[in-house]
């Protein structure tokens, strides 16, 4: 399976799981940020599961895609190190928007494979 299309059902099954709102906040954080790691690593060839936030933050810099979205995803990850590290207590929004932000960036940055190039790929 596409990068993607792993990042979106992971998303979805976290979402089932409703990690949160039993209390368990540092797992939900914790796996949230293992689902954006993993897609990074599949889309862009970031070694980010191995990474630390500002290690990920610097690789960022060197990918294509919109600016504005390497800000929001190295302040998530800074947030979800508060989270995990620093026993930090979010909002009941920042729980569900940080999820959100997640999915929107997988959308953004999937990589579209053309039907012709899979027609090709078949030959």
């Amino acid at each position: 399976l596409p990068p993607h299309e792993i990042a979106l059902t992971a998303l979805k099954e976290l979402e089932a799981k409703q990690l949160w709102q039993k209390g368990e906040v540092k797992a939900y954080h914790s796996e949230l940020s293992r689902i954006l790691r993993n897609y990074l690593e599949g889309r862009y060839e970031v070694q980010a599961l191995e990474m630390t936030t500002s290690e990920i933050h610097s690789q960022l810099k060197n990918l294509d895609f919109d600016p504005d979205w390497k800000d929001r995803l190295t302040t998530m990850l800074q947030a979800v190190d508060l989270v995990k590290f620093a026993k930090a207590e979010p909002s009941v929004q920042f729980h569900t928007q940080s999820l959100e932000d997640v999915r929107a960036f997988v959308l953004a940055t999937k990589r579209e494979i053309l039907e012709e190039e899979a027609d090709e790929g078949e030959e």
